[in-house]
């Protein structure tokens, strides 16, 4: 019995991690159905690589002296955002090579057209995303720093 205590374990691991999207535009909607909840700590679980360090980052910083290196929900590329507007003209094209994915949601925000892209991982608990960027603003997750 004692010999099968380390498979079981590990099937224990894996069915209790929480399974998120089996597809990357999936994991990427999930931000545009819950706007604003990309920087919420329960959220982590989402993110992988530079993205997720940088979010760990933000959050130490705010703890230590509550230094905000969030300035604009990344998902939209704006502090203010017409949530039914961007509902009902996003769309997410994705491209898959591999373990990792790049999407493309396309918007509008205030009648302004906006595209972000979405660099994802294929992970065990599915997609996660490791990168989110503004070709517009010139702006990318992974070349941000938070101290």
């Amino acid at each position: 019995m004692l010999k099968f205590l380390p498979v079981l374990s590990m099937l224990v691991a894996v069915t209790a991690t929480p399974a998120f999207a089996a597809e990357p535009a999936e994991a990427v909607r999930y931000f545009y159905d819950n706007l604003g909840m990309e920087s919420d700590p329960e959220n982590r679980g989402r993110f992988t690589g530079p993205a997720l360090d940088f979010f760990n980052a933000a959050d130490a910083a705010w703890l230590r002296d509550e230094t905000n290196c969030i300035e604009f929900g990344f998902p939209v590329d704006a502090q203010d955002f017409d949530e039914e507007e961007i509902a009902r003209t996003l769309t997410l094209d994705e491209a898959v090579e591999g373990d990792t994915a790049t999407v493309s949601a396309k918007f509008d925000n205030f009648g302004k057209a906006t595209t972000i892209e979405w660099t994802l991982q294929n992970a065990a608990t599915g997609w996660l995303v490791s990168d989110i960027a503004s070709s517009e603003s010139a702006w990318r997750v992974s070349a941000m720093s938070c101290k």
